[in-house]
């Protein structure tokens, strides 16, 4: 760790309170409200497209009907993805789509094995400005480390986290065995000792999520260095109401980037 560090807000799936989730009218939402990241999802669909999708199907974020909402996006096509509505004139966005309409720091979740390599292969022919603005993570150890693999011995911009939901596993020996930069945790799962035990081992931490003054309180009280939101304009004003956390970080609304 350094001893200049900042806070980065992220926006959970975009900006979920103000449209539809992992869609560019969301990332744009984002954008305007000022968030300094957006978490996004990546899948790999049957013919090789990189789309942005959290739910293995698009049966919970449809908003309206298709012979394609039960499936799993990796036995669909890429036109067949295309093709499900999700409502307010959105569609499903590619990863290209998503690097060409955004511009703020980008929490890539890898979220099926299947996406890793043709993840990193894709981005080997994308600008070195894209590379370091994405921090590549995933609850699976197994996708990230396919991913470093596949990337090779090149610098990997922002680096790679490592998401665990229960910090009472051996989730641990698995951050060791990787290349982490980051690891992220739910809020309710850390604690002050577990924080200050990763910050002194070199790692980032996130602490998620970020959604009503309880959780702005305990953002500052357990150090964190990220949080995401699913309404960011709403925790933004909360972490601007804190006192101690604008002390703290005297510098956050004109912050981009994480040391």
């Amino acid at each position: 760790m350094t001893d200049s560090r900042t806070f980065v807000l992220c926006g959970h799936r975009g900006n979920m309170a103000d449209a539809p989730e992992n869609t560019l009218l969301g990332f744009a939402s984002g954008e305007r409200v000022g968030v300094d990241e957006i978490e996004l999802d990546v899948r790999a669909t049957r013919d090789g497209e990189l789309v942005i999708v959290h739910d293995r199907t698009l049966a919970r974020t449809a908003a309206a009907p298709s012979p394609h909402l039960h499936t799993p996006i990796e036995d669909l096509t890429f036109d067949e993805v295309r093709s499900v509505d999700l409502g307010e004139g959105q569609l499903v966005p590619t990863f290209e789509e998503t690097l060409d309409a955004t511009s703020v720091l980008l929490q890539v979740e890898i979220k099926a094995p299947s996406a890793a390599r043709p993840l990193a292969e894709f981005l080997k022919n994308r600008p070195d400005s894209d590379l370091q603005r994405c921090l590549f993570t995933s609850f699976d150890p197994l996708s990230l480390y396919a991913f470093a693999d596949e990337w090779g011995t090149a610098a990997m911009g922002r680096g790679l986290g490592y998401h665990t939901h229960d910090v009472t596993g051996n989730w641990h020996d698995g951050v060791k065995m990787l290349d982490i930069s980051m690891v992220l945790i739910p809020l309710e799962q850390l604690t002050r000792p577990l924080v200050d035990q990763l910050h002194d081992e070199g790692y980032l931490v996130a602490g998620s999520l970020l959604e009503n003054h309880g959780d702005a309180r305990r953002i500052v009280e357990l150090d964190v260095d990220t949080a995401a939101s699913n309404a960011p304009e709403y925790a933004l004003r909360l972490l601007q109401a804190n006192d101690e956390f604008t002390s703290r970080y005297p510098e956050f609304a004109t912050t981009t980037a994480l040391v």
